[in-house]
């Protein structure tokens, strides 16, 4: 299912008719207790169970990413590894007109950077002009999980959704399912009992009252891989559910 695996004659018999499931995350902290690398570990952690479930390959992941406000990370801390906004596109372009040179048609971009978001659109949109008979999704995993099922995890948790963003419960519970032994459960809580100051829009530098000591903005103690197994299950079924429904593919491939 790799595409990085398979010879070119594999790869030939697989692209026409086939999924091409491109990974795409990030390099950033997410507190003290979640890797660097969170937002790839996740993309690779659906795709991989959409490529079992539904069929086609997976694509080397893209790990590099647009920054990450930093009203969103609770500060500036080192592990922000970031490329421009044209670099991500022009890069996202090129692989996907790449694969369609090769015959690949649909194409599923699996995305868990929010702030990667508008570029993704910006390079589907430039691609599919070229390419007037693929398809592309863009998919992430707060996209599928569902209302419901969010709003049932908030009563379950006591934990609102309006504190359970970036490095939060719900992601550091799948980071904790998906990867235990690259979290640090112990650094989950904040060191002090400081609450940021949070903002809907953006200011330059960051005034010091939406700054934090560890980058926790949000509410990370009632994180459990328990859950990060409830919330992967729930992502895999609504993700390959959105994505049959969007190629007309009932069956896979």
């Amino acid at each position: 299912m790799l595409l990085g695996d398979m010879t070119w004659p594999d790869f030939q018999r697989r692209a026409h008719g086939g999924y091409a499931i491109v990974p795409i995350g990030a390099l950033e902290p997410h507190g003290p207790h979640l890797p660097l690398a969170s937002d790839t570990m996740i993309s690779e952690h659906f795709a991989a169970r959409l490529a079992h479930d539904l069929g086609g390959f997976i694509t080397p992941s893209i790990g590099y990413g647009i920054a990450t406000e930093p009203y969103r990370l609770g500060g500036t801390f080192p592990g922000v590894i970031s490329i421009s906004g044209t670099t991500f596109t022009n890069l996202i372009a090129d692989v996907l007109c790449s694969l369609a040179d090769h015959g690949v048609r649909r194409f599923v971009v699996v995305n868990s950077a929010i702030d990667n978001t508008a570029f993704l659109r910006e390079a589907a949109r430039a691609f599919t002009d070229r390419v007037e008979d693929a398809r592309v999704m863009i998919v992430a995993w707060w996209d599928v999980v569902g209302e419901d099922f969010r709003d049932a995890l908030a009563a379950e948790t006591g934990v609102a959704r309006r504190d359970d963003h970036h490095a939060a419960m719900v992601e550091s519970s799948l980071v904790m399912h998906i990867a235990p032994g690259a979290v640090q459960p112990d650094k989950l809580t904040t060191a002090s009992g400081h609450q940021p100051r949070r903002m809907s829009y953006h200011v330059y530098p960051l005034p010091p009252a939406a700054a934090t000591e560890t980058g926790i903005v949000y509410t990370a103690d009632k994180a459990s891989a328990h859950l990060g197994e409830r919330i992967a299950d729930q992502v895999a079924h609504q993700l390959e559910a959105a994505v049959r429904l969007e190629f007309n593919d009932p069956h896979g491939q």
